[in-house]
């Protein structure tokens, strides 16, 4: 009789764990049984698919930014293979700043670091070349340096640039952000090269390029697949778990079993109250504006936005997707009001004369990541101490990492490689 995996959360995370298992490259699924329990009756957390009856439309219940850099993401994509749904945008990125009502695109082909910024023609607009020395400074920060001590508010490049991409990247204000985890960002995409800072997205879904390929793949494999399948408890004894406890049933846990924690640090506290976890979140609030966004015949997909509301734009198949992330003030706005102002920033972006409120959709992910300070990631790195039969996985065990997708796959893939 094989031995158990049992992975505890349908999230990316566990998905790709699950995935990994069974793929040829690690095979474990020849020497485990691989389970997977979901607590809900979907996958994919909080990068899934689903039909929205008010829009009559299929949306993604968020955006995530890939880059050709993200490595893990891409061979997980091929795993299942949904490479063909992938689209790639290139390394040309657009943004339009609402103050000055202008757009201005960084090309990466021609600003290459650490000597692109010497011609004007490839540097952001209104900045000078001293402004770009702060991206020196960021490769010698300490573990408990923020962005915003690191790059000053006088540099011409921290509202166009600096803050933007802290936020866009780790869901933290630049005040409180860690240098050290956006350094690593810059080390892996732009310090490399234009070849590893192009966009990546679904042709159509998160649950076309992700959730259904994935979850056809583990039943391929006659991976275990359980949905509303809640953990309630885990029993510990002699630093061991010999027991799950979930909603309507008990699993009998073997030494040589495996249970893989793939869910949020709140969730993992429940269980493991003795472990010292990150308890400060910050929410990203996602807006869906239903749209025929076809006649619009947009070169770029994705748009940057500054001095406004909206941080990122992007255009989907029948509706504009607008994400603002770190939106902790949004949280107590009158949702009307920020609606018809995003709303205007939106007409004015693609000159929209005329146009009435659209029916939409407001998404909020109250606690899409941890509050990316120093503080809180140094307490990432306090999953020891735990029972020899358990591993934690996630976006947010990745100690030299922020929390993306690309560090929830990573997770997984390397928990493959310690069990081979």
């Amino acid at each position: 009789m094989k031995n158990q995996i049992h992975i505890i959360g349908g999230g990316i995370s566990g998905l790709a764990a699950a995935s990994f298992a069974c793929s040829k490259k690690f095979k474990l699924s020849e020497k485990y049984k691989i389970n997977l329990h979901e607590g809900s009756r979907h996958l994919g957390g909080r990068c899934r698919s689903y039909l929205d009856k008010d829009l009559n439309l299929v949306v993604d219940n968020g955006n995530h930014l890939i880059l050709s850099s993200n490595i893990s993401f891409l061979e997980l994509c091929k795993i299942i293979e949904s490479e063909n749904s992938l689209a790639y945008y290139g390394t040309n990125y657009q943004f339009f700043d609402f103050k000055s009502k202008s757009f201005w695109n960084l090309d990466l082909e021609k600003f290459k670091l650490p000597f692109g910024f010497f011609k004007k023609k490839n540097r952001v607009p209104h900045t000078k070349i001293i402004d770009y020395f702060s991206f020196l400074r960021l490769l010698f920060v300490k573990k408990s340096d923020t962005v915003g001590q690191v790059v000053s508010k006088k540099n011409s490049l921290f509202s166009s640039f600096w803050e933007p991409f802290t936020v866009g990247v780790l869901n933290t204000r630049c005040v409180d952000a860690s240098a050290f985890l956006l350094k690593k960002v810059l080390l892996e995409t732009f310090f490399k090269g234009p070849n590893f800072s192009g966009i990546i997205q679904p042709k159509d879904s998160w649950d076309k390029t992700l959730i259904s390929p994935a979850r056809d793949f583990l039943m391929k494999k006659n991976v275990n697949l359980n949905f509303n399948d809640a953990l309630k408890k885990i029993v510990i004894k002699d630093n061991l778990i010999n027991e799950l406890i979930f909603k309507e049933k008990k699993k009998k846990i073997y030494p040589d079993d495996l249970v893989v924690l793939a869910i949020p640090p709140s969730n993992v506290k429940r269980f493991l109250p003795f472990l010292s976890l990150p308890e400060e979140y910050n929410p990203i609030v996602n807006i869906h504006f239903k749209f025929n966004t076809k006649k619009l015949n947009l070169k770029h997909k994705v748009i940057g936005m500054l001095n406004s509301i909206s941080q990122w734009v992007f255009i989907k198949n029948g509706y504009f997707s607008i994400t603002i992330s770190a939106a902790n003030d949004l949280l107590f706005e009158q949702k009307e009001k920020m609606v018809s102002a995003i709303w205007e920033e939106i007409s004015i972006l693609f000159s929209l004369k005329k146009q009435c409120l659209p029916e939409f959709k407001i998404i909020i992910e109250k606690k899409a990541t941890y509050n990316q300070t120093p503080k809180n990631h140094k307490l990432t790195k306090n999953i020891n101490y735990i029972p020899k039969n358990l591993r934690i996985i996630g976006d947010w065990t990745q100690f030299n990492f922020p929390s993306t997708i690309e560090s929830s796959i990573l997770s997984a893939k390397k928990l493959c490689q310690q069990l081979i």
